[in-house]
């Protein structure tokens, strides 16, 4: 509740209001009748508690967007994290066959040396 709902509950609720002062605000409330009177205050609690309702629900909304985005942004870097090193895998797996493969086959050194083998470090063979 705002400040305004809890000074109005705390003057309605409090322990020993003279019973004059009490009626004779409901029936100001009211425009001389004292049911009318009460069932202003009562609607004022009712659209009161609709309002931060509302509010509520906006809030809440925009807190699940907020934390659905940071989710969706933490799951598309720890994807892309992870195909980028399996990438990264089969590129080492492959430049090591064909470096090995190479090497095996009886060719000379002299008929590879300027292939770069590892473009990360510039190694040439």
């Amino acid at each position: 509740m705002n400040t305004t709902a809890d000074k109005i509950a705390a003057i309605i609720t409090k322990p020993t209001p003279a019973a004059p002062v009490t009626t004779h605000a409901l029936a100001e409330l009211g425009n001389g009748n004292m049911q009318k009177g009460l069932i202003r205050i009562t609607e004022y609690f009712h659209e009161e508690s609709l309002a931060n309702l509302h509010r509520g629900r906006v809030q809440g909304a925009m807190l699940g967007g907020f934390v659905a985005t940071i989710g969706i942004g933490i799951f598309g870097y720890v994807y892309h994290r992870r195909e980028r090193k399996k990438l990264e895998r089969e590129e080492k797996a492959i430049l090591a066959t064909l470096r090995n493969s190479t090497l095996t086959s009886g060719e000379s050194k002299n008929q590879t040396q300027g292939i770069v083998l590892d473009e990360g470090s510039g190694q040439t063979e």
